[in-house]
């Protein structure tokens, strides 16, 4: 059985907007509502509010850029939303674009994505889960975190990923993998580095 969901963002739309178009997909049995993070827009909070509106589709977004939060953040504010709506919400986290994120956020240091999304990936995870995260990575140090109030339900962590190396390291750490512009042969032949990232991780 197949599962569809949707693209959840129009220039324009106001949230009360984006709220009716989220029933509307739940009512015509769409699974999965994804807010990517656009310009002036924060994805995290306007999923808090769509799964409040909601009452079975998983609101996901996708993504939030890793080099615009601290996992800290982004783990505490999912948090609430898997609070919200337990078992139907999810954290789909990505580099981005770089020329936005420089020119808009004043990100000065776009560099190692690959590591620090992997970092990124595991310390929201565990935080998700409600563990207490003590980290010494190449990018985040993080000493004794824990999310004051975790969701009932652990909120999965999935990873944006089109090249080989980003695919092999979202199998390895990541719940699941948020893939654009792919053709069904291009899918399938991401199905096999993510395969292989989880194998050498020891993951099925």
């Amino acid at each position: 059985m197949s599962a569809l969901g949707l693209r959840l963002r129009e220039s324009g739309l106001s949230l009360a907007e984006m709220c009716r178009l989220a029933r509307l997909a739940e009512e015509s049995g769409y699974d999965s509502a994804w807010l990517p993070e656009s310009h002036g827009r924060d994805a995290i909070s306007e999923l808090i509010v769509l799964a409040g509106a909601t009452a079975r589709i998983t609101i996901g977004t996708g993504i939030v850029p890793v080099f615009g939060r601290q996992p800290t953040h982004a783990a505490t504010a999912m948090a609430v939303a898997g609070t919200v709506a337990p078992g139907r919400v999810a954290l789909g986290i990505g580099i981005g674009h770089r020329d936005h994120l420089e020119t808009a956020h004043g990100v000065a240091d776009f560099a190692r994505p690959l590591a620090r999304t992997r970092e990124f990936a595991r310390i929201a995870r565990q935080l998700l889960r409600g563990e207490t995260v003590t980290h010494a990575g190449d990018i985040f140090t993080i000493g004794h975190y824990k999310v004051e109030c975790p969701p009932p339900e652990p909120v999965p962590v999935y990873v944006a990923a089109l090249r080989p190396a980003m695919l092999r390291m979202a199998g390895a750490v990541a719940d699941g993998v948020l893939m654009n512009w792919a053709t069904p042969d291009r899918v399938r032949e991401a199905i096999g580095h993510i395969l292989a990232g989880a194998e050498a991780a020891g993951r099925e």
